[in-house]
Order: C-alpha cells, then sequence, then structure tokens
C-alpha cells in the first residue's frame, strides 16, 4: 500500500539533503531589535493570509515582506493588492515556485500555508537555504514525509514553528500544569470531537483556469495527473493530499493530550468513516470515528461529523480521580455516584498573554530559542494523524514501529 511504503525517489532525496545539510554552515541572524525580518509566503489563500496577518500584527513596522508565493495567479496577485495599503512602500516579489522566493535576497523566513502534501517538501528545501519556518498543521499527509523533515530539519539550527496553536495558548498551559499536578489521578482515555454542519471544503473552481494554475509544481513529488480544478480548488476532499478529518480537524485535539500526557507516539489505532451527509465527490469521510491506543496507557479518542451541528471541538480528560472538560475547564469527581460533598473545580484561567503562535515563533528567530511547537511536536502529531488515515482506509488496526518509524498492520 502506498501508505505503508517509502517511495524510492524521497528515499533517495533524504540521503542526499542530510549529506547535504550536514556540510552547510548555518545562515546569519538578523539579531538587532531594529532590523525587519523578511517574510515569504507561501500559499496565499485563507490561511496563508490569516498567518500573514498574524505576523503583522505581533511585529508591528518590523516585517519586510520579501515575497509571495502561490500557484494560482489569482490568489497572489489578490493578497499582493491587499498588501498596498497594509503596508505601504513594499513591493513584494510575487512568484508560483517556492524554490524561487527561498532565492530572493533579504529573506530570512517562510510561512508555509500550502496543501498539507506540500508542506514537507517546502519546509525541507526552506531550512536547507538556511531559512526559518512556520508550518501549517497537519505537518504531513503522509508518514514518510514527516521521518525525512524531521531528520533534515535536525540537522540544522533554523528556527521551525509548527501550527498547533494551543501550545501557545495561556488557558491550555494552565491546564497542562493542573493535569500534570496528578489532580485527575491515573487518565485513561481523552475524548475528542470537532463537528459541524456544513459541506467543508466545498468551493466553487469556476475561476480556476489552467493557464492560471502552475499545475505541475502544486502536484509536488505526487504522480503526475491532468489539470483539475476541483482538485485543486477542494484539496481537502482527497486523500491524495491530505489526511482527512483526522489531521484536518483533529490534529488540534491529538497534539493537546500528547502535550499534556507527555505520550507522544501512539502504539496502535483503529478507525471507521464513510460518506454518509455530503455526495459531493470527495473521497474523505465525512463522518467517522478514530481509537488511538498510547504506551503508557490510556485511548484517545477522536469523533467527527460534518452532517450535523452545532459547530464544537471540544476534550475530555478522564481520570480515575476526576475527569476535566476544556469546554468549561471545570474539573469534576469522578465517582461513580456523586458525593454530597463533591466539589467542582473551576480552573483558575491566567490572562491571555497577548502573544499569538506567530509572535512567538517571531520572538524565537530573535532570541533563537526554541518555540513552543518545533518540529519533533509536529512530528508527533503526524504519527498519529497518519496513523489514523491508515487504520480508516484499510479498514484494520495498525500500529506504529517506533524503531523503525513506520505503519504496519496487524
Amino acid at each position: 500500500m502506498p501508505d505503508l511504503r517509502i517511495r524510492r525517489r524521497q528515499f533517495l532525496a533524504t540521503s542526499v539533503g542530510l549529506a547535504a545539510a550536514a556540510v552547510a554552515g548555518p545562515r546569519s541572524v538578523r539579531a538587532a531589535a531594529n532590523d525587519r525580518i523578511g517574510i515569504g509566503l507561501v500559499g496565499c489563500g485563507s490561511r496563508g493570509t490569516y498567518l500573514l496577518d498574524q505576523a503583522l500584527a505581533a511585529a508591528p513596522g518590523q516585517i519586510q515582506l520579501v515575497g509571495l508565493c502561490d500557484v494560482w495567479t489569482q490568489a497572489r496577485e489578490k493578497l499582493a493588492a491587499a498588501m498596498t495599503t497594509r503596508l505601504p512602500g513594499q513591493t513584494p516579489t510575487l512568484m508560483s515556485r517556492h524554490q524561487d522566493l527561498l532565492n530572493t535576497p533579504g529573506l530570512d523566513a517562510v510561512i508555509i500555508a500550502t496543501p498539507d502534501h506540500a508542506h514537507c517538501g517546502v519546509l525541507v528545501d526552506a531550512v536547507r537555504a538556511g531559512k526559518d519556518a512556520f508550518v501549517e498543521k497537519p505537518l504531513s499527509a503522509r508518514l514518510e514525509d514527516a521521518v525525512r523533515a524531521l531528520d533534515i530539519v535536525q540537522t540544522t539550527d533554523r528556527i521551525v514553528q509548527v501550527g498547533t496553536q494551543r501550545r501557545s495558548s495561556a488557558y491550555f498551559k494552565a491546564a497542562e500544569q493542573y493535569i500534570r499536578s496528578g489532580a485527575l489521578g491515573h487518565i485513561s482515555k481523552v475524548e475528542t470531537a470537532w463537528n459541524r454542519n456544513i459541506a467543508s471544503w466545498n468551493r466553487s473552481a469556476d475561476a480556476v483556469r489552467p493557464q492560471d494554475v502552475d499545475w505541475e509544481q502544486y502536484q509536488m513529488d505526487l504522480p503526475r495527473r491532468p489539470f483539475d480544478p476541483v482538485r485543486y480548488r477542494c484539496w481537502q476532499w482527497y486523500y491524495e493530499y491530505t489526511t482527512g478529518l483526522v489531521g484536518l480537524l483533529g490534529s488540534h485535539m491529538i497534539d493537546v493530550a500528547q502535550w499534556f500526557l507527555d505520550d507522544p507516539y501512539p502504539a496502535s489505532a483503529v478507525a471507521i468513516g464513510g460518506n454518509v451527509a455530503w455526495k459531493d465527490g470527495r473521497e474523505i469521510s465525512d463522518t467517522a470515528e478514530y481509537v488511538l491506543e498510547f504506551p503508557k496507557g490510556w485511548l484517545l479518542t477522536f469523533s467527527s461529523r460534518l452532517g450535523s451541528g452545532p459547530e464544537e471541538d471540544f476534550e475530555v480528560f478522564y481520570g480515575k480521580d476526576r475527569k476535566l472538560d476544556s469546554r468549561n475547564w471545570i474539573s469534576r469527581t469522578a465517582a461513580h455516584r456523586r458525593p454530597a460533598d463533591a466539589q467542582d473545580v473551576t480552573l483558575a484561567m491566567p490572562p491571555d498573554e497577548g502573544r499569538s503562535h506567530v509572535g512567538n515563533w517571531l520572538d524565537c528567530m530573535r532570541s533563537r530559542q526554541a518555540p513552543n511547537a518545533p518540529i519533533q511536536v509536529g512530528f508527533a502529531h503526524a504519527v498519529a494523524c497518519c496513523l489514523g488515515r491508515v487504520a480508516e482506509r484499510t479498514g484494520r488496526r495498525v500500529r506504529y514501529d517506533a524503531g523503525a518509524r513506520r505503519i504496519v498492520e496487524t
């Protein structure tokens, strides 16, 4: 199965890349507080626009927008027009290929907001070019891509932040401290869900013309297909580009559980899903259930449906003594019959630190300290999401071989 094999050309590229990274020296860092940071954006859609806005808000007057890169002409030109009022006097270079952006003078770092299948390829090229990077979650659509990215990034001194932004939330940091205090007792299960009542990722492709899309670049190292505007605009529908619901929606909550319980790699997974709500041509399930087993003796369930609201995501930690619900951050006794003197505990949440996840990345670019969600964090949630993807697609229980860093069927 494609999910369980490392493609030969990727393996060879990894070997060559590691050798190249070993001899490449570290790039100089702009550390002076009054220096502008040269930023480039790869992926000018809604998410990329949001992340760029976060960077501009976190470092007002300190960002030089060096380039805007997107395979679709309309996307990059639209964002460039919007930036003329946000950044008067700045004229970022526009291009379709991230390799050209990486060669642009004055570039210090890139924000990567491409479809999931391209995350790791762009990230690897960026750090090899001596650039820091912010890469959206989930880290990858295939485990072999995440392995390659982890190995190559770790040979460099680049600051890489993965986009699981709850790692930078004061609320989640406080909850982590509470759980690690042992207040819940042994945690046997973490229940997570993200539900909607919309045909998520159903976008019109009417305006997408083949002459306006660098289709070869879009496909990266995937097998070549004829141009398809629907596959471009609705890429989240196709397993070729994503893990499906477990990564698109579940990665945030899975990451939090791995973080709080300090247990990064699941041992095994089972899953089931299907298209029961939206008959619009999508491959990925619109309704699915996943169960992940972790080595320290707990289960994580992720449930997702796109056919019944309200839109809601939540995470509940079930301990032997108490449970904690992320919807209200209230801890309640886990006794079978609630004692008369049972006390609910509402976590004392600190005020928000006022620093976004992108802001943390920019701070770390200055200090050269590790960010809140480094590459190792992204790799951990990639293992979980890819494991869930394979379990759902095969209908079998699959496990993660941590020594070989691969997924195997049991």
